[in-house]
């Protein structure tokens, strides 16, 4: 049986929802205030898990029962250290992306850019190359859309706007995959 304390530990962290796909990614705010990535990967073997599952976004009653046994027991062993945890979520991003397009930590720009677009968006790179977070310029998503900047490190998708009106830019934001994160900087 796992000590209460954890327990108690547990109920005090804020979890904030970053990215589902083959896995789902959580940041973990503990009440010191430190952030912690989590990330878990669940399958079952179910018709429920596998047809109505999957695609409403539940998951089944099996993989609930073993969630409830590992809460009550806590005897699961992790082996993810932070490193591959970082990884993880990049590859989990950069799946999003068209495989032509895949192109990591380059600067792209596209012909119809102003200069002002350009240097912004050298700008933001080079800051993200700065704090170590992996990146893909003029991202093209599988499912549509395309990204001036996705951070890989965040599901984060930074779009460099000048004179782009808010309704163009919402326009193009409800094209990229679910749970990517938009952040728009002007230049």
């Amino acid at each position: 049986m796992k000590p209460k304390y954890l327990q108690k530990r547990a109920k005090k962290h804020k979890v904030i929802h970053e990215f589902s796909g083959k896995s789902h990614f959580f940041r973990v705010v503990s009440d010191s205030g430190k952030e912690h990535s989590v990330s878990i990967q669940v399958g079952c073997d179910c018709t429920y898990m596998g047809v109505q599952g999957i695609a409403n976004g539940d998951i089944c009653s099996h993989v609930l029962a073993v969630f409830e046994e590992i809460l009550k027991k806590g005897n699961i062993k992790l082996t993810t250290g932070s490193e591959a945890m970082v990884q993880c979520k990049r590859n989990a991003c950069k799946n999003l992306v068209r495989p032509s397009n895949r192109k990591l930590n380059e600067v792209r720009f596209s012909s119809g850019e102003s200069q002002k677009h350009i240097n912004k968006k050298r700008e933001i790179c080079e800051q993200l190359k700065k704090e170590g977070k992996h990146y893909i310029t003029e991202a093209m998503f599988t499912k549509g859309g395309r990204a001036d900047i996705l951070v890989l490190d965040t599901f984060t998708a930074i779009e460099v706007v000048h004179t782009e009106s808010n309704e163009s830019i919402e326009h193009k934001i409800a094209t990229y995959p679910e749970g990517i994160k938009i952040e728009v900087q002007r230049c």
